[in-house]
């Protein structure tokens, strides 16, 4: 079903006519970061305790795909090997394609699924994402920012984007030296910043993933921000905010396809283009043109008698 979703996108109307009711309210946990920081072996660690506490876990690995040839490597897995095999655990890997934002555009429909197939528990593994791809704040409930010691990190605490989002930052791999300088500069930073009131200062927790110290920390940490995420009921709001994402989408993508067939835009456009890299020119000329084309034709729709429509 998932590489329906993946691969026949005019199908998922359909699948997800017939899903959603099935859904029955899974914690959908992100997992992002810089590329090399150990994101999946992360993933697998924490997936594997919540498989221990009783939950039936999915996870969805989210790999680059190539802007040249399409095609990805698709390797998370190989880096959880330890949980292959467990029967309450489910592991997919997703090419991003053409998702820039961190996930690939099957992600929200894939943690769908899973919901509707009975998984409490869903890890989303983004690739290797900078400050501003941040597909992941609207589909999942709960961020885990991981970060490691001795790559630039100091100053990147200091900018806007990916670490606001963020509801846990995880420093792994705290091995390596610099981590106290990375944890001292988390403090600093939130003792100058200011967050919403809805949106507390993440705690901050050092471990080293490919020893397994630390993530029993983790993962408790991460169940006590489950509770309380339920409890406000901003798990509710979260849903509602997906729902709502979604239903802009969908509009969007629907009135450019009928836009598209009433105007011939994408040729007109590509035509347009042409002629604007030919001749220096601004392109909004054109684009008021079409508009008002628009605006006609739908003025011409509406004064048709219903029996000429």
């Amino acid at each position: 079903m998932i590489t329906k979703v993946e691969n026949e996108p005019e199908l998922i109307p359909e699948i997800r006519d017939r899903l959603i009711p099935r859904r029955r309210g899974a914690i959908r946990i992100g997992i992002t970061g810089p590329p090399g920081v150990g994101k999946s072996t992360v993933t697998s660690a924490l997936a594997r305790r919540a498989v221990d506490e009783g939950h039936r876990v999915g996870v969805l690995a989210v790999d680059p795909s190539s802007p040249f040839t399409g095609g990805a490597f698709l390797g998370d897995r190989i880096r959880m090997q330890d949980v292959l095999g467990e029967p309450r655990l489910f592991i997919r890997s997703l090419a991003s394609r053409d998702g820039h934002g961190g996930l690939s555009p099957a992600t929200p429909h894939a943690a769908d699924i899973f919901d509707a197939f009975g998984m409490d528990r869903i890890f989303i593994e983004t690739v290797g994402v900078g400050q501003a791809e941040l597909d992941v704040m609207t589909t999942a409930d709960l961020i885990v920012l991981v970060l490691q010691p001795g790559t630039g990190d100091v100053i990147q605490t200091l900018k806007a984007g990916i670490v606001e989002a963020a509801d846990l930052i995880l420093i792994n791999k705290s091995d390596l030296p610099g981590t106290d300088i990375l944890l001292d500069s988390f403090r600093f930073l939130f003792d100058i910043s200011t967050r919403p009131k809805d949106k507390p200062q993440p705690p901050v927790l050092s471990a080293s993933a490919l020893n397994n110290k630390g993530l029993a920390e983790a993962a408790a940490e991460i169940e006590r921000l489950i509770g309380d995420f339920v409890r406000s009921g901003r798990h509710r709001e979260k849903v509602r905010a997906r729902l709502e994402h979604e239903i802009r989408e969908a509009v969007v993508h629907r009135v450019w396809d009928e836009f598209a067939a009433l105007t011939g835009a994408p040729e007109a456009i590509r035509a347009a283009a042409e002629g604007l890299v030919a001749d220096g020119q601004s392109p909004y000329p054109f684009i008021r043109r079409l508009a008002a084309r628009v605006k006609m034709e739908r003025r011409e729709q509406k004064s048709e008698p219903d029996h000429e429509r």
